[in-house]
């Protein structure tokens, strides 16, 4: 196998290097996401991602972290907290194969402590304590998680021959069943 060509001295960072690998994720899907073909994709020896990740594990917390400062401009403020919930669920349908890693992998980062943050802060200023907000935030997380999943499976499965359904009727039963949830857990404590 050929050298990659060398990536000049300083051009190697941490956001090249996660940027890439989600754009590996996107074409690839997570089975083709490895150091070798992250490397020959940034021009680089497999080693040279070291000297900016400490490990696969610390590139894979990065991605999920990226992907979750999207979220973060639709932080739920009073009463939006659906728009930082379709935001979650966006990048489920732009990112499918990604999104595995936001839902199953735990936040780590600064962008994914601020996302979640922002859901359990949302329920504080409707007046839950903290703990009641932290499970309402967590039953939100857990539906968000479980939809993003089958919409990232339906994006991944277009034109797939043989599947039965239509995706855009999943997207409108996700879509209200989110409201019906959002509703039940907006209702005031007490």
């Amino acid at each position: 196998m050929p050298e990659p060509p060398r990536v000049p001295r300083g051009a190697l960072n941490r956001d090249r290097i996660i940027e890439a690998a989600l754009e590996l994720i996107d074409s690839e899907g997570l089975d083709g996401l490895s150091a070798r073909q992250l490397a020959a994709r940034l021009g680089c020896k497999a080693m040279s991602l070291y000297n900016h990740v400490a490990s696969m594990d610390d590139l894979l917390d990065g991605v999920v972290d990226q992907l979750l400062a999207s979220v973060l401009p639709a932080a739920p403020l009073p009463g939006d907290i659906a728009a930082a919930a379709s935001a979650y669920l966006t990048l489920a349908v732009r990112h499918p194969d990604a999104f595995i890693l936001v839902a199953t992998r735990v936040w780590r980062g600064p962008n994914a402590k601020a996302a979640a943050m922002a859901f359990v802060s949302y329920f504080q200023a409707m007046g839950c304590s903290e703990q009641e907000a932290l499970r309402r935030a967590r039953v939100l997380g857990a539906y968000l998680n479980g939809a993003g999943l089958a919409l990232g499976a339906w994006k991944r499965s277009e034109g797939t021959a043989g599947r039965t359904g239509n995706g855009k009727a999943v997207r409108q039963d996700l879509k209200a069943g989110l409201g019906d949830l959002l509703a039940m857990l907006s209702r005031p404590v007490g």
